[in-house]
């Protein structure tokens, strides 16, 4: 997904349907804290509504580059997981876990 403003990508995610994985997601500083981000990852859940679990890496606690990605996680109630070195960087996984009666209203 793009959200651009005139010809400024000012937000970009890529998801994996399968694996239910946000594997790229930035917004354009200039536009950070803005409710951007947010959106976004409303419609990742959105999207990826079938995962039982749903996953992103994102900066470790304390890392001094991360402008509030692991905030807005948290915020929409993904939770701390294992570290990880990904592309020689210090990362943390955080996972939503999905709740089981989650899409089975008519059953």
């Amino acid at each position: 997904m793009i959200l651009k403003d005139t010809d400024t990508a000012i937000g970009i995610m890529a998801f994996n349907e399968i694996t239910g994985s946000i594997d790229f997601f930035g917004v354009h500083p200039q536009y950070r804290k803005r409710g951007i981000a947010k959106a976004f990852c409303e419609k990742a859940l959105c999207e990826l509504a079938r995962s039982a679990q749903i996953s992103v890496t994102t900066f470790r606690e304390g890392d001094k580059a991360d402008t509030g990605y692991r905030e807005v996680w948290g915020s929409l109630g993904f939770t701390e997981a294992e570290l990880l070195i990904e592309f020689g960087y210090p990362t943390q996984r955080f996972i939503l876990q999905k709740e089981e009666s989650e899409g089975r209203e008519n059953e």
